[in-house]
């Protein structure tokens, strides 16, 4: 099977950007989720964050599928 070089380094870098998003979505998960129990976030701003953070982690699914 015959690759070409652009399509590998596309690859790359989307393999990049995939896990780049996931990290971003777990640590913002993180940060949300001690904020929360330090009581510095309000429960709507709590559910706020981890919607972002699933939104985030569908765009890595869509770039890692694409």
């Amino acid at each position: 099977m015959y690759l070409k070089p652009f399509s590998l380094l596309q690859r790359g870098l989307q393999a990049l950007l995939v896990r780049g998003l996931c990290a971003c979505a777990r640590l913002l998960t993180r940060w949300s989720i001690r904020l929360y129990v330090r009581g510095l976030l309000s429960a709507v701003e709590m559910r706020f964050l981890l919607g972002f953070s699933a939104a985030i982690t569908r765009a890595s699914l869509r770039v890692a599928i694409a």
